[in-house]
């Protein structure tokens, strides 16, 4: 998987994969895993994806955000937000209203 030809869009989808991957993970380790402290390794382990790919779906909608009310000023310097440490290009609609 080559991040460099992510755009913002498909990074927020991946890491909403992740949380859905991480949940899906934990019902499993509570349905089939007996052992007590196997049990608690592994949702351990899962309890991080999720809040890893929370944490970075967030930052990535605040990034938009921010790009969006800089282009709505007429500011295209900085089009990029970043996502696992590489940068991601935001597609931002332009209205045929002008401005």
């Amino acid at each position: 998987m080559d991040l460099s030809s992510f755009d913002a869009q498909s990074a927020r989808d991946v890491s909403l994969i992740a949380m859905v991957v991480g949940v899906l993970g934990v019902l499993l380790v509570l349905k089939f895993v007996s052992s007590v402290v196997t049990k608690l390794l592994l949702m351990a382990v899962f309890a991080a994806v999720i809040y890893f790919g929370f944490n970075q779906r967030d930052a990535l909608s605040a990034c938009i955000a921010a790009i969006q009310a800089k282009v709505e000023q007429g500011d295209l310097s900085d089009v990029t937000c970043s996502f696992l440490g590489r940068d991601v290009t935001v597609k931002i609609p332009f209205n045929s209203q002008g401005g």
